[in-house]
């Protein structure tokens, strides 16, 4: 008991002198995970969205398409056949292009009654449903089409005024809600309900098609049915295609097809990245640690004691990081995943899966962060710790003798790296992840440049606009993080090589020479994670189905402003250094 009280005291303490550290570590811990939970939870809440979507819309298993004139006897071979449990009438739609506010989109127009169908009930989200004259857009190709309740569309030569929007389960969301296309290749398009007369009306001499929506005695058996039931002996003369609810899912998921890798590989650079900023605060509060567990030491503490005290702050924050990136990540997993509008929200709880990711990246980054400096401050001698000495030069030979014919600064960031070079390969890893996704998002705007067609699709490529916003939300993340790694990592090597840095100032090495060494120690380890993230960058890009490179103008522009801003944010905590007078320096920490 005794223990558990001395380690609350002590994080409360820490927390109310130091809150600034613990809120950066929470803020990074939280955003890695909530980035992977978002990509993680994507897929559950499409199926959880389109199942509440389904069941508020009464929405059909099969959807039959046929382009018969009377489509009376195909309904009556349906109603009767085994397993049908509900049925629509047939419903008379064609496909043709609309217009409202100067934007031209393609659009399936469904004739209904005012009464609702037994099978796919449109839920109104806003307004009212159809009457003569007026028409209800879907919600998403509404919102595409920037329409309301109030506003006119064209409908072939016809205008009619919208009063209302709806959503529905029978189709997938926009773009792909366009149903009433016949034979042949298919287009992206939206929907649109008209009365059964403006309906017709406005079709003119369109042929069309005919809608019949079938409920199921068992929904899974939608595939063994169509192959009953239509078979090419049994279809008639007139075509016949059908749409199964499991496809309009599996459409629906294609919607984050390309947004989802995005967050889970986003995820983890932006945990690299966590990683950095961890191991930085780590080293700039690692003096007050190693005194912390000299004191506890001193007064009797084991190593288990001491280890807890040090750690027990890190658990309880990736504790509250992870509970807070799990919800944050699983409320906004359903705007996330319906960028059309097209579904019912449903934030539902994280699944085991999903749970077990978030706890195991934060887990590996508070980890990776906190640990090893933990156990450093542990087995470091009691007294050494209370003495609080500076840290002395290493020296290596070999090293001293390959550089001692370079310019100032150059030897010394050289020799500086070569003291810490993990810290190297930490400044390393943080480029290389940020330079990953600029590379990727570089791509992004590449394959955009390449594939100009877009807008044939309709107002908006919803797919292409929602994983550009995604991919350039974790870029600037990461680019956040990276600049407090920057500025963290200068600071706190500024912080321990001062004593070496001023001993150096003493025999003759500029105050600019100084500067300049401590950027060294940064640019250098940026170079190999530059060269390493542009090819991981567009290999990660590649990988999910793109061949786009993007112009090599580009890739050099974003690698000289990677340096360029790690010379920058390195040079100013270098500078505010140099400030000080040498002596105070030399007689405030001996050698």
């Amino acid at each position: 008991m005794g223990h558990l009280l001395l380690t609350g005291r002590l994080i409360l303490r820490d927390l109310r002198k130091r809150p600034g550290e613990a809120v950066m570590f929470l803020l990074v811990v939280t955003v890695a995970t909530t980035c992977l939970t978002l990509g993680a939870a994507a897929g559950n809440a499409v199926s959880t969205g389109y199942a509440k979507t389904r069941e508020a819309t009464a929405g059909p298993d099969i959807t039959a398409v046929t382009t018969a004139t009377d489509p009376s006897g195909l309904a009556r071979r349906i109603k009767d056949t085994p397993g049908v449990a509900a049925q629509s009438d047939p419903f008379f739609a064609f496909d043709t292009t609309v217009r409202a506010h100067g934007r031209t989109a393609h659009s399936a127009v469904e004739g209904r009654g005012a009464s609702p169908s037994a099978v796919d009930r449109p839920l109104v989200t806003s307004g009212r449903w159809v009457r003569p004259g007026g028409a209800v857009l879907e919600r998403g190709f509404a919102e595409a089409l920037g329409v309301r309740v109030g506003d006119r569309v064209t409908v072939g030569e016809r205008r009619y005024r919208v009063v209302g929007t709806a959503i529905s389960a029978a189709t997938p969301v926009y773009p792909w809600s366009d149903n009433a296309q016949g034979p042949g290749p298919s287009d992206f398009g939206g929907r649109i309900w008209l009365t059964a007369a403006d309906t017709r009306e406005a079709a003119g001499d369109t042929s069309g098609v005919h809608l019949i929506y079938l409920r199921l005695t068992d929904p899974h058996a939608t595939k063994r049915w169509q192959n009953t039931v239509f078979t090419p002996d049994r279809r008639g003369e007139a075509w016949v295609n059908t749409h199964t609810w499991q496809g309009v899912l599996q459409t629906d998921t294609a919607m984050i097809r390309n947004t989802r890798p995005a967050l889970v590989v986003g995820g983890w650079l932006l945990a690299v990245a966590a990683v950095v900023t961890l191991t930085a605060l780590a080293t700039v509060r690692a003096a007050r640690d190693n005194r912390r567990a000299a004191l506890l030491r001193a007064v009797g503490a084991g190593p288990g004691t001491v280890t807890a005290v040090l750690l027990a702050q890190y658990l309880l924050l990736t504790l509250l990081a992870t509970a807070l990136g799990l919800t944050a990540g699983t409320l906004a997993a359903p705007g996330l995943v319906d960028p059309s509008a097209g579904l019912l929200d449903a934030a539902g709880p994280p699944d085991s899966g999903t749970v077990a990711a978030a706890v195991l990246l934060a887990v590996v980054v508070a980890a990776t962060g906190a640990v090893g400096p933990a156990v450093r401050a542990v087995r470091t001698s009691t007294v050494r710790a209370l003495a609080g000495p500076a840290n002395p030069l290493t020296r290596h030979r070999r090293l001293n003798t390959l550089t001692a014919h370079l310019p100032t600064p150059l030897l010394l960031g050289i020799r500086l790296l070569a003291r810490r070079p993990g810290r190297a390969v930490l400044a390393a890893a943080g480029t290389a992840a940020t330079t990953i996704m600029v590379t990727a998002l570089l791509t992004w705007h590449a394959e955009l440049d390449k594939r100009p067609d877009f807008s044939r699709f309709g107002p908006v490529e919803v797919r292409a606009e929602q994983t550009g916003q995604v991919l350039v939300a974790v870029t600037l993340a990461l680019v956040a993080l990276s600049t407090l790694n920057t500025v963290l990592l200068g600071w706190s090597t500024a912080a321990q090589v001062r004593h070496a840095l001023t001993v150096a100032r003493t025999l003759g090495a500029t105050p600019g020479q100084v500067v300049s060494a401590l950027c060294v120690t940064q640019l250098l380890p940026a170079v190999p994670g530059l060269l390493a993230g542009v090819p991981a960058g567009l290999g990660l890009y590649w990988l999910f189905g793109s061949t786009v490179t993007p112009p090599g103008t580009w890739l050099l522009t974003a690698v000289l402003t990677v340096l360029l801003a790690v010379g920058a944010l390195t040079a100013l905590p270098a500078w505010l250094h140099t400030r000080g007078p040498a002596g105070r320096v030399i007689e405030a920490e001996p050698a």
